[in-house]
């Protein structure tokens, strides 16, 4: 007003003083992020110089033809993190091609344990582990667990179609047809073939049920033609009719994959799941307590049958 400066050089420097703060502003925004990003990346560079386990890297054996027989022999095994507690102590436990096994007990009794020795994610402290009598440390890790079919509690489903969901991670070439075939074993045909898309609906970890999700899962297991199927905890986090579903789908593929001689074992801790099973093992403390049929454990009156009558009477 008093003539200094002209209206030009007033917009002028009412403009740069905004930019400048906006800009200001971004900086201060971007920089957190720049941080977060260097912190993550830092775990990542960690993660990549990290030495190969030799495992991974080494050739092992290849059998011609793997039949699946398992042999747990002397088995002890504690965790690194926690040397001075036993997980499993002495185990000693054998698993025949076209046998259904389940292994049962309380939570923390070693059952998940022995999945994580036999895929070789931990090595046993004392024992070994036998694969049709060649000690499990002496095959390729690699295709030996391409032999196998695992089916976890929490099975995870990638941003993509059902088909290729189902697909993932198989090592030979597939046909929608095979994609179908093993959809069926696992008694997911039919919920799939409702869906918009039929085989070819985007999913991803959150757009199903929790029995959808594990029948497509076993279904993903059963697509591989496993010489061991593997199933831990499948139904522990399931409602009584998704867990009906599976229980299905299970006997379907026991029943086909036994003309096939394949090893099938279960990890529970649900027991309605695997009262049909060939043997019974009970665990508690990382040893085994009791072993049989469910008939002949329930005769027993021992652990087993304290599990079973615990668990009727916690559904009453």
């Amino acid at each position: 007003m008093d003539g200094h400066i002209t209206a030009e050089q007033l917009t002028k420097f009412i403009l740069y003083s905004e930019w400048v703060m906006h800009s200001a502003w971004w900086v201060g925004d971007h920089w957190s992020s720049l941080m977060q990003s260097i912190g993550a990346s830092e775990k990542v560079f960690e993660l990549i110089e990290l030495p190969q386990y030799k495992q991974v890297t080494s050739q092992g054996l290849k059998l011609p033809q793997l039949e699946g027989r398992i042999e747990f022999v002397n088995i002890s095994f504690n965790y690194p993190a926690r040397p001075m507690i036993p997980v499993l102590q002495n185990v000693n436990l054998s698993f025949f091609p076209g046998e259904l096994v389940a292994v049962v007990g309380l939570s923390g009794s070693g059952k998940s344990t022995l999945l994580a020795l036999l895929l070789r994610l931990y090595e046993a402290v004392s024992g070994q582990i036998l694969i049709d009598g060649i000690p499990l440390n002496e095959l390729d890790v690699k295709w030996f667990r391409s032999k196998i079919g695992v089916v976890s509690q929490e099975p995870r489903l990638f941003n993509m179609d059902i088909a290729s969901n189902i697909s993932y991670g198989c090592v030979k070439k597939v046909s929608q047809r095979d994609i179908e075939w093993a959809a069926k074993q696992a008694d997911a045909h039919e919920f799939i073939m409702s869906l918009p898309d039929g085989y070819k609906t985007l999913i991803d970890n959150a757009r199903l049920s929790g029995g959808q999700k594990q029948r497509i899962a076993i279904a993903r297991a059963v697509l591989r033609e496993p010489t061991i199927l593997v199933l831990d905890e499948a139904t522990s986090a399931l409602d009584a009719e998704s867990e009906n579903y599976v229980k299905q789908a299970i006997e379907r593929i026991v029943r086909s994959n036994s003309k096939r001689k394949c090893t099938v074992l279960v990890i529970t801790h649900r027991l309605s799941t695997i009262c049909t099973a060939d043997r019974i093992v009970v665990m508690k403390s990382g040893r085994i307590l009791e072993m049989g049929s469910h008939d002949e454990l329930l005769q027993k009156d021992g652990e087993y049958a304290k599990l079973t009558r615990r668990q009727l009477s916690s559904t009453v």
